[in-house]
This record gives structure tokens, sequence and C-alpha cells, in this order.
């Protein structure tokens, strides 16, 4: 009986070792938000201004400059204002296009998944300087989306539809620019 308990007693000090030791490696591994030490370090404020439109996609660009301001506030460490004169940086862009092709067809639908693609130009700058901090003359994002499976309401979703496609088109613009590539 006397061993048993030993054992238990062992197994769980074993146990409770193991995982503080596993803890403790985490913790001394440094893991932190990789956007941290990316960019300059004495840009603390960003500015985002209206992307500019050359599709025929009506308000594209205020759907996506929201979403890029979203996902700057979210993903990075910058305060984003609206006067780029209070900013360390100015974020800017176009878009040039906007499209939604059909890659897989239903029984009795248009198309029930979309490859969608934006493509547009985008750059970070510091605004004293107007040092080019990041600059893509091409971005292009592309995506596959059900976006509807039924063609009389494929036109009724595509509002939700942008919003979705621009939330992830953001993301992508945003880690890219953390990311330095």
């Amino acid at each position: 009986m006397h061993d048993s308990t030993t054992a238990r007693q062992h197994n769980s000090t074993t146990a409770r070792f193991v995982v503080a030791m596993l803890l403790i490696t985490q913790l001394a591994c440094g893991y932190k938000v990789a956007s941290n030490n990316r960019m300059a370090p004495d840009i603390g404020t960003l500015a985002v201004l209206p992307l500019e439109n050359k599709t025929a996609t009506f308000e594209v660009e205020q759907i996506l400059t929201r979403s890029l301001v979203r996902a700057f506030i979210e993903k990075s460490s910058y305060t984003v204002v609206s006067d780029p004169s209070q900013a360390d940086a100015v974020f800017q862009g176009v878009i040039s296009q906007v499209s939604a092709n059909p890659v897989i067809f239903g029984e009795q639908t248009f198309g029930s998944t979309f490859l969608v693609t934006v493509i547009g130009r985008v750059e970070l700058r510091e605004r004293e300087t107007s040092k080019l901090l990041f600059e893509n003359n091409n971005f292009i994002f592309r995506e596959q989306y059900v976006i509807n499976v039924d063609v009389r309401n494929f036109f009724s979703e595509l509002n939700p539809a942008l919003e979705r496609i621009a939330d992830d088109f953001a993301s992508s613009v945003v880690t890219t620019i953390l990311e330095g590539f």
C-alpha cells in the first residue's frame, strides 16, 4: 500500500515538474508580436488615406479603406489617426481592378464559388521625410469565396461578400507590410 501511494506522489510530482518546465520554456523563448520590431521603431502613429478607386465597383474604395484601418488597429501597435499631419507615417493606395469569376458551378446555379481578385498599388511613407517604408505597385490579392448558390440572390449578397473580401484583403496588406516583404 505504501509503495503505491509513493508511486502516485512521485508521478504527480513528475507531472507538475514537466508542466512547469514547459511553461518556463515557452516563456523563455521570448514569443512576442512580430510587428513590434519589423518597421521603423520611430513610427508610432499612422494615417490611412482613403483609397482611390479606378474600378467600376461602387464604393469599393470606402469598404477597403475601412477594413484597412481596422486591420492596422487590430494587427499592429500603431495608433491610427485620421489627420495625416499628425501621423508619423501615411498609408495610401489605388485599387485598379476588382473581379469575381466563377470557378465552381452548381446544377441550378450560375456559380457557387468565385475567384475574387483585387489588384492595386499600396505604399507606406514616413510623413516628414517622405521616405518610402513599403511599396507594392502591383499588389494582387486572390481568394476563393462561396458567394451564393442562388442566381436570383447573387447581387443582393454582393455587398456582404465584398465586406468579407475587404477584411481578407486588408489583413493581407497589413501582414505584408508588417512582415516587410
